[in-house]
């Protein structure tokens, strides 16, 4: 048997990474991981499922962020988790979670979002490891529509402080920058094209990665 397909999702919100995995995964009948982890990883710890997904950086209501919910800081200042699970630190969650991820690569073709995937699990001729970014407008309008935020600005503000805390999130654990293209292997704007083509030819390359 050869090595296992194991696509992986780095995505800016608002970028329609989460709609693209799940084409590519569709397509190739790969299983998609997302919350699955995130549910593995509260039984595991013992701990509720939604205090882990603030924890994680997921985002949660618009508007519970714009209150304050989670809060990120000035550009400058250092990563801070939320006032949860002070038992549990950022690195006991991020252990799990790969944790978690590399057994079910191990036993699945999958496709995998988010959560340093492309850095913490195995490369082989099997992986691709996708990062997508778009145009700060393009977001904005997805963000929009998708989380119901009432302005442009409230919607940029959303993005900024996401972008700002996955930046940070992923320096501390991997000590790499999460933007960098050298971390992947195709990193894509997904304003270039609508999604499903991007995600169509997206699968055209898997399949030859996985002939080769």
């Amino acid at each position: 048997m050869g090595a296992r397909t194991t696509i992986t999702i780095a995505r800016q919100l608002g970028t329609g990474g989460s709609y693209i995995g799940e084409h590519i995964a569709r397509s190739l009948g790969l299983k998609y991981i997302d919350r699955e982890v995130l549910h593995l990883c509260a039984k595991d710890l013992g701990v509720n499922e939604t205090d882990i997904a603030l924890r994680e950086g997921r985002l949660t209501s618009f508007w519970e962020r714009m209150f304050g919910a989670i809060t990120f800081g000035p550009p400058d200042a250092p990563y801070t988790p939320p006032p949860l699970l002070r038992r549990i630190t950022d690195r006991d969650l991020f252990d799990k979670q790969t944790e978690i991820m590399m057994r079910i690569a191990e036993k699945q073709d999958c496709v995998i979002i988010g959560r340093a995937g492309g850095y913490v699990l195995p490369q082989h001729s099997g992986s691709f490891n996708i990062f997508c970014h778009a145009p700060m407008e393009f977001r904005i309008k997805r963000v929009m529509e998708l989380y119901n935020a009432p302005t442009q600005e409230s919607a940029r503000t959303l993005i900024e402080e996401s972008d700002d805390m996955r930046r940070k999130y992923y320096i501390e654990m991997t000590g790499r920058e999460w933007t960098d293209a050298c971390n992947y292997h195709i990193a894509v704007d997904t304003s270039i094209h609508p999604l499903d083509e991007l995600a169509d030819a997206l699968v055209s390359m898997i399949k030859m990665r996985r002939s080769t």
